[in-house]
C-alpha cells in the first residue's frame, strides 16, 4: 500500500476539485458523490501526483471512515490465535541503504512500545523522534531530538 497526499493551498482550491472538478462523482460509491470535506480518501489503481478520475477503484470516505479503513487492515484477526497481524512481503531487507529500520515519531508511551516491538520482529536500528515544547520559565531546549534506541529482547 502507498499512501499519497495531496495537498491544496486553500479551501476554495480543495472544494473547486473536488465539486466543480467532478472528482468525486467518478467514485463508485453514492456516498462519495455528497462528500465535501477533507479528508477524502479513495483506493486508485496507481499512485500518481494528480488524481486521474479513472483510475479511481473505491471509496474509503473522510476522517472517521479511514481511520476505520486502517484499523480493519491492520488490526489482528478476531480468530488469530497467535494475535499477529497477516504480514505481506514489502520488500524489507537487512541490507538496506538507510541509516535505521524504523523511524518512529513520539517518544511517549505508544513511541516506546512500536520501538521495542520492531526490535522484536527483527529491527537492529530505531530511531525515536520527539518534540518537547521550551517550559514557561524560558529554558530553550525542546528540540526535536533523534534518539537512537537499542532495545533488547
Amino acid at each position: 500500500m502507498k499512501v499519497v497526499e495531496h495537498n491544496f493551498a486553500t479551501r476554495d482550491e480543495f472544494r473547486s476539485w473536488l465539486i466543480d472538478g467532478g472528482f468525486r462523482n467518478a467514485a463508485p460509491d453514492p456516498r462519495a458523490h455528497s462528500h465535501t470535506s477533507s479528508p477524502f480518501a479513495w483506493i486508485s489503481k496507481r499512485a500518481t501526483d494528480k488524481p486521474i478520475q479513472k483510475d479511481i477503484l473505491s471509496f474509503i470516505g473522510g476522517c472517521d471512515d479511514t481511520l476505520n479503513f486502517a484499523r480493519q487492515l491492520l488490526q489482528p484477526k478476531e480468530d488469530d490465535t497467535t494475535n499477529l497481524a497477516d504480514m505481506v512481503d514489502d520488500g524489507f531487507t537487512f541490507d538496506h541503504e538507510y541509516d535505521y529500520d524504523l523511524v518512529v515519531i513520539g517518544g511517549g508511551s505508544g513511541g516506546l512500545a512500536a520501538s521495542k516491538e520492531a526490535v522484536k520482529q527483527g529491527a537492529k536500528k530505531v530511531a525515536i523522534l520527539d518534540f518537547v515544547k521550551p517550559s514557561p520559565f524560558g529554558t530553550t531546549w525542546g528540540y526535536v531530538c533523534n534518539i537512537v534506541v537499542s532495545w533488547k529482547h
